[in-house]
């Protein structure tokens, strides 16, 4: 199973509408689940434009972001 961009960005909408939350918020509720966290770090090392956002995210929140880089890799921090 994979997840492509517009796929993920469809589920945020919908878990922002089901849940009306931010879309922090639904980031928050998506990522809970181990499988989805393990898609989205798949595809942050594989596809350019996620790997851009995820290195925004790090840069920006610094130690609050859901991310980290270890040996060229990006992961979420645990």
């Amino acid at each position: 199973m994979d997840i492509a961009n517009q796929d993920f960005i469809q589920l945020v909408k919908i878990t922002r509408a089901k849940f009306g939350v931010t879309i922090e918020g639904a980031h928050d509720l998506i990522f809970a689940d181990e499988e989805m966290r393990r898609l989205v770090a798949r595809r942050v090392n594989l596809d350019p434009a996620c790997r851009k956002q995820a290195l925004w995210d790090m840069r920006e929140k610094g130690d609050k972001s859901r991310f980290v880089e270890v040996d060229g890799k990006i992961r979420f921090r645990r």
